[in-house]
């Protein structure tokens, strides 16, 4: 696309704006002043215009051609005139100051307020005075403003210019103005169809990160042209599903969409998920048949239009391909472990939220930090247990090195004893350490897992969970206690406790999470027990016994202490039957 700049024409270059480019920004221009949000405002032709008239003034002659484009209306009974006064109001403010250079957020906020002012002026004209609503007119103002930035960004490209935005800018705009100009033609049943496509197909080239924010805004315009309520998620959601399946085969990529897409649709939530057939088939169906000869001019076309080529922008596409590797390895191991599980809706809805915290965790992990802290602290864990039932404990423990720096050690206690027991507090442990090395957020870890135990509520299956979170760039460590034990640190010379009072796991909904923090420094000792530990001198209630064994010993080897609290326990049941017995312990260095 080409268009009148400013750049001084010279040699070859003289007289280079052909027919057929001026012709197609005609055509694109007229469809985007089409593009109608609500049923009644026209805020895409005003931003383009606005973008256009300040790139150079001599594209003032797709004025008229805007114009026309809402004339198109007149007789539909939408209230078209605020929007034409606000038209000619930017295009005549906008060529009596083409000599100052405005910021993009200077254009935004007077191409906004332009707008409020027009269809208030008309409003008032014509007697409508009952339709002025504030609200009303502040989102037409913002739909102009952020519209403004997006050509801003799209001219930039035009230019050959790298915009501020980045890669994730320039495919923002890309997006928007393919949808605004879908959105033009007037033709719903083209919609859905054509933001599924866009998404896929960005997803499939680009990656997951890529996917999710090109299927955001595309169901963005999609709803604010009257289309499904829900599909903002839903295409979200294939967007990260298209770029999971990036690098595979097509015919799988175009049926795992679909699947997603569809399938998400029997979802029963508060907004309605469900989205034509025609959409998701008629894209996979796209993607499939596509020649892949014309899939790489594509990627090599969007690649050179967005910069694609320098070098830090490739690095960072790396580091976010590994990153997403690990993150689609962790729920696949999360998939087999719940795969016997029931009522897969309220999993879905957990799903939904645990994207949303993974690709935030995704654009901190691949943003460049300078200046980071470096980790300071290690964290040497060790463990001693016993089994009551024939060598099967049911208490399951872990600790695993999390991202940025952070250790995590957990260490779960089933109801009963045996196979059963063992079962449930391993899938605990196990999901817990899953789903945090996945990025997700330790409240949003332990309420799905809360949720999933609740699933089998009626077979009294609990489990308890004690998880501890090292900091080792600050020496913070977090505990976070589900009907948990008592945990001990050892300093120096003194022996302190951890408490948090809280049911176990699978109890009751709405589960509150509750955590203390404690600073610890090197030479530090952690330890943490099950119940069957307290419970070897169950009327030793403030369980003195086992601070001043913790006390007594000199060691500073985490798996010797371990081993003399575990004899010292057994010794406290001598006949009597003891419960599952498990001690970890971790010493900062």
């Amino acid at each position: 696309m080409e268009l009148i700049s400013k750049r001084p024409v010279i040699g070859k270059e003289k007289g280079d704006i052909h027919i057929w480019a001026v012709a197609a920004v005609v055509v694109l221009s007229f469809l985007v002043s089409r593009a109608c949000f609500m049923g009644e405002t026209f805020p895409a032709g005003i931003a383009l215009l606005t973008a256009l008239l300040t790139y150079h003034t001599l594209n003032f002659y797709l004025l008229p051609v805007m114009l026309i484009g809402l004339g198109t209306f007149y007789s539909s009974g939408i209230a078209i005139w605020g929007d034409v006064g606000a038209l000619c109001g930017c295009a005549l403010v906008f060529l009596c100051t083409a000599k100052i250079r405005f910021a993009t957020w200077h254009k935004a906020v007077i191409a906004g307020s332009i707008t409020v002012i027009a269809r208030s002026i008309y409003y008032i004209a014509a007697g409508y005075t009952y339709r002025i609503a504030a609200a009303d007119l502040l989102l037409e103002g913002c739909f102009v403003a952020v519209l403004c930035g997006i050509f801003e960004i799209l001219l930039q490209l035009v230019d050959k210019r790298e915009p501020r935005s980045g890669t994730a800018g320039g495919m923002l705009a890309i997006a928007s103005a393919a949808m605004l100009i879908v959105s033009g033609t007037s033709l719903p049943w083209v919609l859905i169809p054509a933001a599924m496509t866009i998404t896929l197909l960005i997803g499939y080239l680009f990656g997951t990160m890529e996917g999710l924010l090109v299927g955001f805004v595309s169901g963005l315009i999609l709803i604010l042209s009257g289309g499904p309520p829900g599909a903002i998620l839903v295409l979200a959601l294939g967007g990260v599903v298209a770029g999971f399946a990036r690098g595979q085969n097509k015919l799988v990529a175009a049926l795992c969409f679909a699947a997603v897409t569809m399938g998400a649709g029997t979802i029963e939530l508060s907004v309605n998920l469900a989205l034509p057939i025609y959409g998701p088939l008629a894209s996979g169906a796209i993607l499939a048949l596509m020649p892949q000869k014309w899939l790489f001019r594509l990627d090599t076309a969007l690649c050179t239009f967005l910069r694609c080529g320098v070098f830090k922008e490739k690095k960072k596409n790396a580091e976010a391909s590994a990153y997403l590797e690990r993150i689609r390895r962790n729920f696949d191991d999360l998939s087999s472990l719940f795969v016997s599980q029931e009522n897969n809706r309220i999993l879905m809805s957990y799903q939904f939220k645990a994207m949303s915290r993974i690709i935030d965790h995704t654009i901190k992990e691949i943003s460049s930090r300078p200046g980071a802290a470096s980790v300071k602290l290690c964290a040497e864990p060790a463990w001693a247990g016993y089994a009551k039932d024939r060598g099967i404990s049911g208490d399951s423990y872990m600790w695993e090195e999390l991202p940025d720096g952070r250790f995590a050690i957990v260490l779960s206690d089933g109801m009963g004893n045996g196979k059963t027991a063992a079962t449930e507090s391993s899938l605990a442990v196990a999901a817990v350490i899953k789903l945090l090395k996945a990025g997700l957020e330790v409240e949003l870890v332990l309420k799905l897992l809360n949720s999933i135990l609740l699933l089998n509520a009626e077979n009294e299956i609990f489990s308890t969970i004690d998880l501890g979170i090292l900091n080792k760039k600050t020496g913070k460590m977090k505990f976070y206690k589900i009907g948990a034990a008592t945990t001990f640190i050892k300093r120096k010379n003194a022996v302190e406790t951890v408490k948090v009072s809280a049911m176990p796991m699978g109890i009751v909904d709405g589960l509150k999470i509750d955590y203390v923090t404690v600073h610890l420094n090197p030479g530090d000792q952690v330890i943490m027990i099950s119940d069957g530990v307290t419970d070897s001198k169950r009327e030793d209630l403030s369980m003195e016994w086992l601070a001043q064994t913790i006390e007594e010993i000199k060691s500073k080897d985490p798996q010797t202490m371990c081993d003399l609290i575990m004899n010292r326990a057994v010794e406290n049941y001598g006949l009597k039957e003891k419960d599952d017995l498990t001690v970890l312990s971790v010493r900062v260095s």
